[in-house]
């Protein structure tokens, strides 16, 4: 049996007691109260150092041996302390504390990750929804809604419930300037949508179509270079729409179609998603890597992203006619309407990358795939658009041709409902007063989301939700319940707009 001397006669017991109540003080007065995602780091660092002066300090008193094994014992009284409050708060005194839930998402976060280790987070979601009911608690201040009553109430514009502090949103930055999607004041969302929407307005889409036509024919070639063998329809989604982006939003060739593989950018970009998806929108270790400024390959791609803007800046000619067109206008202004410093500009320049290249490739990969296990679909499809081809341009189809097409519409619509690409969509946090949906309170400070994937497949909204059925949109509108759960990019016009486009070429 080990015998510490010098914690005989209960002087250990008493410093583990005293550590214990600082544990759970610690706990009530500061970890208990408001938002510490982006703190990880110092924390982290904050009890390692804590620790580093106790074992110094007591290994200079006690020697080696003693004094590591008593400072140990003293450190690890303190957290087991705080994590047993941590744990008993959320378990019985948490205001959530009353709403169904997996007893592991109760207690942490990690619960996330655990649930996405291989991928499907929205599928196992969607169970949860059937096991517990309509509000579900996925984590220890987080809700999950399966309510068309709480999409406009959670992520309306007008709602008040709001990005900040409410998951990932805080730690998605380039070098300290969020981009559209990540803002977390709305007032400069708004002034930095202006300059987003100057990109998206019918004069600015026609001048990109020239080029969405160029890579749309540069794929259609490579696609029957194949000649009827089989082909990874997966893998060019990527491609095209990475190579459309490219080009419509850089005025930059990247040849991947070309190419037929993938190249290092768009590598790294697939890379930087899967890491995020990993974690479950676990927040707190991106927070301690940009402490410790390890960016891998996140930092990686920002950089390749800000020397094709620097690149492009440098070449802006008035031929060029693409997104970062718009945003340099306002970057190079006297006086800017949002993009104050060149910060900015490359997280938004980033943005085009990542916001229409990863859901769009997604969802012309199922479209691919809802046609080529619904031949009827193919069929119908080529019976109304067949006349169309050459009908404006000599052998091409036209936007405008194509875009009165219902079926299409109906063909995108569907697969967007089956497989929507953004599947959960991120959290935001209730306002203090809270909100009410369907009835139900609940409290201020609280993370809450709608998943769209559970949403899309409900038997509540959609009958045969789980079935491809295109026909829902166009002859057979008793198919849809409720219209309103149809929400496939709840962040907003830009990708909307381009998944239509890209999906319709």
């Amino acid at each position: 049996m080990l015998v510490v001397p010098w914690a005989s006669g209960g002087i250990m017991a008493q410093r583990c007691l005293v550590a214990a109540v600082t544990g759970i003080l610690t706990h009530l007065i500061y970890f208990i109260r408001g938002y510490h995602v982006t703190s990880a780091y110092g924390i982290l660092i904050a009890h390692t150092s804590i620790y580093a002066t106790l074992a110094v300090a007591s290994v200079m008193q006690m020697g080696v041996r003693t004094g590591f094994i008593t400072s140990t014992a003293v450190f690890a009284s303190y957290l087991a302390a705080l994590f047993a409050s941590i744990i008993v708060y959320r378990l019985f005194l948490h205001p959530l504390s009353r709403f169904p839930g997996p007893l592991f998402a109760r207690v942490t976060k990690l619960y996330g990750p655990w649930t996405n280790r291989y991928g499907q987070m929205h599928i196992e979601q969607n169970k949860l929804f059937a096991k517990h009911g309509n509000i579900v608690r996925i984590a220890p201040n987080e809700l999950a809604i399966l309510s068309t009553d709480a999409i406009p109430k959670i992520h309306a514009a007008k709602s008040g419930c709001r990005k900040r502090n409410a998951g990932v949103y805080n730690v998605v930055h380039y070098k300290g300037e969020y981009n559209l999607d990540t803002i977390l004041d709305r007032e400069e969302h708004r002034w930095r949508r202006q300059v987003w929407e100057r990109a998206m307005t019918t004069t600015a889409l026609a001048g990109y179509e020239a080029s969405t036509r160029e890579v749309c024919r540069s794929w259609l070639n490579k696609v029957a270079s194949f000649n009827g063998r089989p082909i990874d329809t997966s893998l060019f989604s990527r491609l095209i729409t990475f190579d459309h982006m490219g080009k419509i939003g850089f005025t930059h060739e990247f040849h991947t179609v070309d190419d037929g593989k993938e190249n290092h950018m768009l590598r790294l970009l697939e890379v930087l998603f899967g890491q995020v998806a990993q974690l479950g929108e676990l927040a707190w270790p991106i927070a301690i890597l940009q402490g410790f400024n390890v960016g891998g390959e996140s930092a990686e791609f920002d950089e390749l992203a800000k020397q094709m803007t620097d690149r492009r800046e440098q070449d802006d000619t008035d031929d060029k006619h693409d997104i970062l067109k718009y945003l340099i206008q306002d970057f190079r202004a006297k006086k800017p309407i949002a993009l104050f410093n060149r910060s900015i500009l490359y997280a938004d320049a980033g943005l085009i990358l990542v916001g229409a290249t990863d859901t769009i490739a997604a969802a012309l990969s199922y479209a691919f795939y809802h046609l080529a296990t619904h031949p009827d679909a193919q069929t119908a499809l080529y019976n109304e658009i067949g006349p169309l081809f050459g009908k404006t341009v000599p052998g091409q189809f036209f936007h405008n041709d194509v875009s009165q097409v219902e079926y299409l519409d109906a063909i995108i619509n569907e697969t967007l409902r089956l497989d929507n690409p953004v599947c959960n969509n991120a959290a935001r946090l209730t306002p203090p007063e809270g909100i009410v949906v369907d009835g139900v309170f609940i409290p201020g400070g609280v993370g809450v989301r709608v998943p769209g994937y559970a949403m899309q497949r409900s038997e509540k909204a959609f009958v045969q939700a789980d079935e491809f059925i295109p026909e829902r949109w166009t002859t057979r509108p008793e198919l849809v319940i409720d219209r309103a759960a149809f929400m496939p990019f709840i962040v907003g016009m830009f990708l909307t707009v381009a998944a239509k486009d890209m999906c319709r070429c």
